[in-house]
């Protein structure tokens, strides 16, 4: 099969050796795997430059292209044409930066690659075996699945979860929040009332505030901006949105200040903050449950470290 297929089939190219490193790490060892495999390990921080320093050879078939592939991608990183010279044997050093140039999709923890070769068909020839890991820190915080409650089905007691901490995703009511106001960055509310799906949310600092069943006005409160939410980011929440300097971008560009939204949310639409430290983050609306007798939605959140 011709492409990036056959990825056990028969090996008649083999990556004799390789190194990944960075310009403030030394050259990874070369650790043992399975039989018949080796791994190489390296851990990288946001920013580091990469240097995929490696031979590959072919004894018998001739190679014409090398690919840099990371495992779980649907295309290779890089590919590499190859001269006459180089049929059997060929030595190269691909170089870039985690978090940019070829690399900015790297996500945080565990990231394999392998560098195999392809013939004049573009039919896979082998990469004997070994895999490269690079353990990245990509300086971004990521909260999963925290359940806001709104306020408005019990207002009368206030044990509703409907504020929270975007910096630790712990949620809080009106009967805790005073205590830990200084950790809310947030609060939900919708317009039109019990039974609707029309979610807002506020900082506590809104003047005038939009949900005004609680008295708040002795609590601290954070400087969190808000800005109104994007659509079709759902996506790029989960896979572009995976460094420190990529999520900064794109939150810097909508331009987060306002103090409470001026639009509803809806599931899959993201609202981009920056909080009272100067971090930019994004909060991904997963599920919102606008009725029975506790309506919530589910939320997501990344900010930059």
């Amino acid at each position: 099969r011709g492409g990036d297929s056959n990825p056990r089939g028969a090996i008649n190219a083999c990556l004799i050796s390789s190194q990944v490193h960075s310009t403030t790490l030394p050259p990874l060892r070369v650790v043992p795997g399975e039989p018949g495999t080796r791994t190489e390990n390296q851990t990288l921080n946001e920013g580091d430059s990469i240097y995929f320093d490696f031979t590959i050879k072919s004894p018998t078939k001739e190679m014409y292209q090398v690919a840099l592939f990371q495992v779980g991608a649907a295309l290779p990183n890089l590919r590499i044409n190859l001269g006459e010279q180089d049929r059997h044997t060929y030595t190269g050093v691909i170089k870039g930066v985690v978090g940019s140039n070829g690399f900015g999709n790297l996500k945080d923890g565990a990231n394999t690659f392998r560098i195999w070769a392809y013939d004049r068909q573009g039919i896979y020839l082998g990469d004997g075996y070994k895999t490269i890991t690079i353990n990245v820190n990509n300086k971004i915080m990521h909260i999963v699945n925290r359940k806001i409650y709104f306020p408005d089905v019990d207002s009368a007691n206030g044990l509703a979860n409907a504020y929270i901490s975007l910096t630790t995703g712990e949620t809080f009511n009106y009967q805790t929040g005073a205590a830990n106001a200084a950790k809310i960055d947030l609060g939900i509310y919708r317009v039109g009332g019990t039974g609707t799906n029309a979610l807002r949310f506020y900082s506590l600092n809104a003047s005038p505030l939009p949900f005004t069943a609680f008295n708040i006005s002795s609590w601290s409160k954070r400087d969190t901006k808000l800005a109104n939410p994007q659509n079709g980011q759902n996506s790029n929440f989960l896979r572009s949105y995976t460094t420190g300097a990529a999520l900064n971008s794109y939150v810097r560009g909508r331009n987060p200040n306002l103090t409470a939204t001026t639009a509803n949310a809806t599931v899959n639409q993201v609202i981009p903050f920056i909080t009272t430290e100067g971090k930019y983050g994004l909060i991904l609306i997963n599920q919102l449950s606008p009725t029975g007798d506790k309506p919530f939605i589910d939320v997501s959140i990344k900010y930059e470290l």
